[in-house]
């Protein structure tokens, strides 16, 4: 060949690799700007893709960093940690459940933060901060998040969770108290202090946050027993404190992403399974949601409703969308969006931390789970719409094989229990692909296929402090007409035996031993609210006393539930200034006077309702108690109090006063951790969550 003819060929040569380069280069570019890859199917659909094998997985996957999934799926993948992460061992904790989440909002800037469990007893640092370049793909170990003595360092993580709108807060527990952790400079804040909130001997846990980081919510625990005693919802905005007793098995609480609804799981009835118990943080409205119409167990949480696996729906996997604050029986309520094609696995975890406010049909939720046989969708992460359509966009294969060892003996620490980014663009999740080791990954989702638009709010540059509310000027009181003569006392009747009272609700009212004070909430407004567990059904007596002469409380007898308001009580005693009236549904009825350390009586004897103080009845209503009764009282003046307060109902045992059980969660077992760690480890090694349904 030619001299000349050669350099010409390689000049072409040459301008062709260039060429390519930047063609490449470019697609590259573009598979960061926009996601590419998944399918869609349909939730009826039995389609199905082979399991991927270690050896397939090992010739994809890359030591740190992107990499693409296989065809048909052809998505981008992001592996973030490895080996050496580890010191080679099985460090990586389980991304635990698809409500907290892993990743931050990073809407705005080219970077996103992970964080991650790295067991400090198998080669790890303990909590750990991974960065992830959305342009250019590099990812990065940037260390612990805690010093090497620190306590927080031994954690797993669990129950930690990222600010949807805050970029560098991770929310984290530590026994009574909830903090705001800074994960760029390590400050740290407190969020609040359940044992200031409601009393000693409690701790928090399974924590969740509105979207808007207002209002937080957590399971209350007996810090001995580790007995779940119920939930707390505190708006760090106003300051306010609601307070749930559990009723029966109780699992879990989570406040809805716009910070209204609070949804309690537990079994209420004793039948079946869990049910739920939605509480509308505004009004105070109860809602309760039996397991066989529907209530929730894998779950997650939008604005004002829920994603919800239904396991007495005739279709396996069956997923329902529920409008909280609405008559959840009503027709529309419960729309199907997905199911799964067999009964021999589980749908898995629901995440939906992509939830924007407004319609939900728009909007889309995400399911990770793994068995061994090779079903449609269950060994694969999947989206789908909220409108009913069915319509699934099939992401990438979840790499789990649990008959690796990797992720310990347990299947349940080796499901892929991932969650969603707020952008809705980015899955995380932990798996084995066949190896003797977990590790986390992340899948771009390319969620314009579902017709689906980015979800997330704002950052918010700063943490929400809170506020003291400004006093306001309480509604005027219906003046009370001239008293009608007294009726004389008839003979007291014989008091049924009463005993100290449990609080089903707390609402800016501490209860410490029989005395219940206002510790939150506005000067003369009756935001403050104390809801017995027991009720009085038949015969029984609410009895209290007083100190206080001066402050406005209400206190009785009712049939409401959690925020009671005062005119809502049905048999109630107003006391301020020295004196004491009956007030029935909110109407005057009586009053009489009364001195710092009166005691007052309510009693109910088969269904006719008496008054009396310090022992001698000064009214008895013309009205009858048909329905069972809770002892309620409402607070209106800073520090106002009630002492000395017992309930007792004669015959059958007081309704909803049950045992509270210690938990097999969380046992009194001791932790593994170094001394001084009491609360740093999320629970004792070995012992494991409640498994919902």
């Amino acid at each position: 060949m030619l001299v000349g003819t050669r350099r010409i060929i390689s000049v072409l040569c040459w301008f062709a690799f260039v060429l390519a380069t930047i063609s490449t280069t470019e697609s590259v570019a573009w598979a960061q700007a926009q996601p590419s890859g998944g399918f869609l199917d349909s939730a009826t659909s039995n389609g199905l893709r082979p399991m991927l094998s270690a050896g397939q997985i090992q010739t994809f996957l890359p030591q740190r960093g992107t990499f693409t999934f296989p065809s048909p799926y052809s998505t981008t993948g992001v592996r973030l940690t490895n080996a050496s992460d580890c010191g080679g061992q099985d460090c990586v904790s389980s991304v635990g459940y698809s409500y907290w989440n892993n990743t931050n909002n990073h809407v705005g800037s080219d970077t996103m933060l992970v964080f991650l469990g790295l067991e400090r007893r198998k080669g790890g640092g303990g909590p750990t901060l991974f960065s992830y370049n959305k342009k250019t793909g590099e990812t990065k170990n940037l260390g612990p998040m805690f010093s090497a003595d620190s306590p927080y360092s031994w954690s797993s993580g669990e129950g930690w969770y990222f600010s949807a709108s805050q970029p560098n807060t991770v929310y984290m527990n530590d026994g009574p108290r909830m903090l705001r952790y800074d994960v760029m400079n390590h400050s740290t804040s407190e969020v609040y202090n359940v044992e200031t909130l409601l009393g000693s001997g409690r701790i928090i846990w399974q924590m969740h946050s509105s979207n808007d980081d207002k209002v937080h919510s957590a399971t209350v625990r007996n810090s001995s027993s580790y007995a779940m005693l119920g939930c707390v919802a505190f708006n760090a905005g106003t300051g306010k404190t609601t307070y749930v007793a559990a009723k029966g098995d109780f699992d879990e609480c989570q406040i809805d992403k716009s910070g209204r609804y609070l949804v309690v799981k537990e079994n209420v009835d004793g039948k079946d399974g869990e049910d739920n118990r939605i509480i509308d943080l505004q009004t105070g409205a109860e809602t309760i949601f039996l397991d066989r119409d529907g209530a929730a167990g894998h779950s997650d949480l939008g604005y004002g409703y829920m994603v919800a696996e239904d396991n007495f729906y005739s279709k396996p996997g069956a997923t329902r969308v529920w409008q909280l604050g609405q008559d959840l029986h009503a027709s529309g309520q419960g729309r199907l969006v997905y199911e799964i094609s067999s009964w021999e696995a589980g749908l898995g975890h629901v995440a939906h931390g992509n939830a924007k406010p407004g319609d939900s049909t728009g909007q889309m939720a995400c399911v990770s789970s793994s068995t061994r046989k090779n079903l449609a969708r269950v060994n694969e992460i999947v989206c789908f719409r909220l409108d009913g359509s069915m319509s699934t966009l099939v992401v990438a294969p979840n790499m789990v094989d649990l008959n690796a060892s990797g992720g310990g003996s347990d299947d349940y620490w080796k499901d892929p229990k991932g969650n969603i980014d707020v952008t809705g663009e980015y899955f995380i999740w932990t798996s084995n692909a066949g190896s003797s080791r977990l590790d986390a990954f992340i899948v771009r989702i390319p969620q314009d296929k579902l017709g689906v638009t980015p979800g997330a709010p704002a950052p918010s540059p700063v943490s929400p402090a809170p506020t003291t509310p400004a006093p306001t000027t309480p509604a005027p009181v219906t003046p009370a007409p001239t008293p009608a003569p007294i009726t004389p006392a008839p003979t007291t009747p014989t008091t049924p035996s009463t005993g100290s009272a449990t609080w089903m609700s707390l609402v800016n009212v501490t209860a410490s031993g029989a005395t219940l004070t206002k510790s939150g909430g506005c000067s003369g407004c009756p935001d403050a609210s104390a809801v017995s567990q027991q009720q009085i059904s038949g015969r029984g007596t609410l009895q209290f006393a007083t100190d206080d002469t001066s402050s406005l409380r209400f206190v009785g007898l009712g049939s409401g539930g959690i925020g009671t308001a005062p005119g809502s009580i049905n048999f109630a005693i107003r006391l301020q200034g020295g004196v004491a009236e009956v007030r029935e549904s909110g109407v005057y009825k009586s009053e009489t006077g009364f001195r710092a350390g009166d005691a007052f009586s309510v009693i109910v004897n088969n269904g006719a309702v008496t008054y009396a103080k310090n022992g001698s009845v000064f009214y008895t209503s013309a009205g009858a108690a048909t329905s069972p009764l809770r002892a309620v009282a409402v607070f209106f003046d800073p520090s106002g109090s009630i002492r000395n307060v017992t309930i007792g109902s004669s015959g059958a045992a007081a309704a909803g006063e049950l045992p509270a059980a210690p938990s097999a969660e969380l046992s009194a077992a001791a932790s593994t951790a170094p001394a001084g760690t009491r609360y740093a480890v999320a629970r004792p090694a070995g012992s494991k969550p409640v498994r919902k349904r």
